[in-house]
């Protein structure tokens, strides 16, 4: 009787044994597939993530430089007492709102 269930045991084993290897080949299958639509995804509108980072380096700086200057000068004429501190709050906001609108149009659209 031993005999009989060490056999049955092995037999059993084995099964699991093949349906772990199918399994673990089924996983790493899935693993390539995600990894070669992940590769695609790449390429024309897809999953670019954040706006700013579908620009070159040399445009996001010019952004970065003529949005800082702006506001600096904005920010200059009110300390010389030419602009009130609330409207020069309420340009600084009016000028970060309008910022990407103005980007797009001055420098077009990036996908």
């Amino acid at each position: 009787m031993s005999k009989q269930r060490a056999q049955k045991r092995a037999q059993q084993q084995a099964v699991q044994r093949q349906e772990a290897k199918a399994a673990k080949e089924a996983k790493q299958a899935r693993a390539r597939q995600r990894r070669t639509e992940r590769a695609k995804a790449g390429r024309g509108r897809g999953r670019t993530g954040f706006a700013g980072m579908r620009r070159s380096r040399r445009q996001r700086v010019g952004i970065t430089v003529l949005a800082g200057g702006a506001i600096a000068v904005l920010w200059l004429f009110t300390v010389f007492g030419a602009v009130n501190v609330g409207l020069a709050i309420a340009l600084t906001v009016l000028l970060l709102v309008a910022l990407p609108a103005f980007v797009v149009l001055a420098l077009g659209r990036r996908y």
